[in-house]
């Protein structure tokens, strides 16, 4: 009986020492896709190439370009001002596809990133 109760003991403590190595591989790798993500940027031209513009994974407009001279202000403001959500998002797409891979396709973080960020006057 006691060697059972042994045997009992040691096996769980096989699968909650297995259970540990599992979460720190886990958080590993959570820490490499943040990383990862962290360094993300994405440049997206309007529809019909006049401008483009590079996002960071922190909101940042790191690069803008009018491709086009012969833009009126009007819109060139509104070529610009949807180009740089549209870049501001696929950054944040990349990111969610890179965390998907290590948080899983249900996690919070993940739906979270595919929500388009609230713009101010329907953007």
């Amino acid at each position: 009986m006691i060697d059972d109760i042994t045997e009992q003991v040691q096996a769980a403590r096989e699968r909650v020492y297995g259970q540990i190595e599992d979460a720190r591989a886990r958080h590993t790798a959570l820490r490499e896709a943040i990383n990862e993500v962290r360094g993300l940027t994405a440049t997206v031209r309007s529809p019909r190439g006049e401008v483009s513009v590079t996002a960071a994974m922190s909101g940042a407009v790191t690069d803008v370009r009018v491709l086009h001279d012969d833009l009126d202000a009007r819109t060139l403001s509104a070529l610009l001002t949807q180009t740089v959500a549209a870049a501001q998002q696929a950054v944040r797409e990349q990111a969610a596809d890179r965390m998907m891979e290590v948080a899983g396709a249900d996690s919070s973080i993940i739906a979270d990133l595919r929500t388009p960020l609230a713009r101010e006057g329907g953007l």
